[in-house]
């Protein structure tokens, strides 16, 4: 699933004359616990109604939306006087919900859902500035006079695309291509296998998988073959029927959910020739082209020229399938990462003992570092995580890593990683720089034997020399860093992790070693950096991930994400800007 957020562009407030008026709605759009829209109430008087629209999505025509999320935050003034505000109506077009427990003294997160089968909006509508919701406050029903707080509103729009797959057998290493064909002589038959999947189940319609098949070659027996592994009801399921219509060559799959169905054609050579076939449908494109070349009846073939294409088995092309589908390198699911937070400094046991029998002891906070973040990755895609500091971007990445075991959800990682975030760790800096190639090699997964034959490798890219016989206590940081990278990177892997390590030792060595970062990237490794310039997300990632106070605030092209977050910057802290570059 793909999600984006957005926070409103326009919010107008429809004030009847009696309601309260909001100050610093402006304030709403962006999550800031230190700027909040302000409604001033006086006893049974209701805030007025806020319109908020203009969100700005660009999700791509051919989605299809599973959920709306209207994720907002109110709370209200901490006296001895008061409001009571119960929860809000929030309205989605046509569809009411009411929000989720009335105003307290302290913010709370609420997400009001709308799940697809409640949905009848198109992503046109979504995507069109005429996209709007409607906030409406129920009235102060306390005799006190006091302020509600509106803090942010946001809408998150979760999708996916529909995700098809037609095959030919293509994958064989010795599919019948224009200059290796099919070769047969007239009257010779043939088999050709076409397999449609339904891969996710996201769509239940009626597909059409349109056929090339040239007049030469004719169609003597149509068969078929459908896996039902859907989402559906086994009876609805069994009642749709594979259909061949052999005058317009177009095939309708039994396919409805998810599942896989597969056509078979014996096909007769008529006429001597070089001939293609292939097959279109709308959301997987035109497959390989299948060529076949038809000699004269009674051709010899020598044993040189003699080729056939091996017929794949409906079972085995599903294999085929199983294997394209692994093209998810990362899959974040609902992650959320909480730590303990102690409220004082308690200095030695003593101490702690005074507080314990006393009961003076106060109880952890607790901190989300992560809240809730979804997101995929498809394998070797270049992805940009940026935030302000504090914003959950190095927890994030030491998840995916495995460092850290996230509170609630899972992440998914397929395929070998290599995460360049804290160069060095787990150094035992009493060791030399020899035995410490061989620890911190170890805590990569590395085996004794393969890290001996690359050895000679790390020591020349490490540029270390006879420094590799002293202990790494004697080190400088950059040469400690060199160390580091230089045994993380000894292979390339499927996945690169990177924290803010593009600069490492002096000049010379942050060439190289961004070099070698860059060569990593052009062999088709998925890449995750986390850097604190934007510029330099610009410049080697395609897609951005914006995260704030451990959301998933913005998810799409890196330039617009990195516009959006630049502009947002302008209201930030200086401590949440310190040591980030905005370009």
């Amino acid at each position: 699933m793909i999600s984006q957020v957005r926070y409103p562009g326009k919010i107008i407030q429809k004030d009847e004359g009696d309601e309260g008026s909001w100050v610093g709605l402006d304030n709403i759009k962006l999550d800031d616990w230190d700027k909040l829209a302000v409604c001033n109430l006086k006893s049974h008087q209701k805030p007025a109604t806020l319109f908020l629209s203009d969100f700005n999505f660009n999700i791509p025509e051919k989605a299809v939306i599973t959920q709306i999320i209207i994720e907002h935050d109110f709370h209200k003034e901490d006296n001895n006087r008061l409001i009571v505000v119960d929860p809000p109506i929030l309205k989605l077009e046509d569809l009411t919900k009411e929000s989720h427990v009335g105003a307290s003294i302290y913010p709370t997160n609420r997400n009001i859902v709308f799940n697809r089968s409640e949905l009848d909006l198109t992503v046109e509508d979504i995507c069109s500035p005429d996209f709007s919701i409607e906030i409406d406050f129920p009235e102060n029903m306390s005799q006190n006079e006091g302020e509600l707080y509106l803090d942010f509103v946001r809408i998150k729009v979760i999708y996916d695309y529909p995700r098809y797959v037609l095959s030919t057998g293509e994958t064989s290493s010795n599919f019948p291509n224009k200059e290796n064909p099919l070769e047969k002589t007239v009257g010779d038959k043939f088999q050709y296998f076409v397999t449609f999947r339904n891969s996710n189940g996201l769509l239940t319609d009626e597909q059409e998988v349109k056929l090339s098949i040239p007049d030469e070659l004719e169609i003597d027996n149509v068969r078929f073959k459908s896996h039902k592994v859907n989402r559906l009801d086994a009876d609805v399921v069994d009642s749709f029927k594979d259909k061949f219509d052999k005058e317009t060559l177009i095939w309708r799959p039994s396919v409805r959910g998810k599942s896989f169905s597969t056509l078979g054609l014996d096909l007769k050579c008529k006429a001597e020739g070089t001939y293609s076939i292939s097959c279109f449908n709308e959301y997987t494109g035109s497959s390989m082209d299948f060529y076949v070349k038809v000699y004269p009846k009674g051709h010899k073939f020598t044993k040189k020229e003699s080729k056939e294409f091996e017929v794949k088995k409906p079972e085995d092309i599903n294999e085929e399938l199983d294997e394209i589908e692994k093209e998810t390198a990362i899959k974040v699911d609902s992650v959320f990462m909480e730590f303990e937070m102690p409220q004082e400094k308690i200095d030695n046991l003593k101490e702690y003992v005074i507080k314990w029998i006393k009961r003076e002891i106060k109880p952890k906070k607790h901190f989300k570092a992560l809240d809730n973040v979804s997101f995929e990755i498809k394998k070797g895609e270049r992805v940009g995580i940026i935030g302000f500091n504090g914003a959950g971007k190095s927890t994030l990445l030491k998840v995916l890593a495995g460092v850290y075991t996230p509170t609630k959800g899972h992440a998914e990682i397929n395929g070998n990683v290599a995460p360049l975030l804290e160069l060095g760790a787990g150094f035992d800096h009493n060791y030399t720089g020899r035995e410490n190639v061989f620890l911190n090699g170890s805590i990569l997964g590395y085996s004794r034997k393969f890290l001996e034959s690359k050895y000679d490798e790390i020591l020349e890219f490490s540029e270390l020399g006879e420094f590799m016989e002293i202990p790494i206590k004697n080190y400088s940081s950059g040469m400690q860093a060199k160390l580091g990278f230089s045994v993380a990177t000894i292979v390339n892997p499927e996945i690169l992790i990177i924290d803010e390590v593009l600069s490492v030792g002096d000049v010379k060595f942050q060439k190289k070693s961004g070099d070698k970062i860059k060569s990593m990237m052009d062999s088709g490794t998925t890449v995750l950096l986390v850097s604190h310039s934007t510029a330099k997300i610009r410049e080697l990632c395609t897609r951005a991930i914006w995260l704030d106070n451990g959301k998933l605030v913005m998810d799409g092209d890196v330039d617009y994400v990195c516009d959006a977050y630049i502009e947002a910057a302008k209201k930030a802290s200086d401590d949440e800007l310190k040591d980030l570059e905005l370009v």
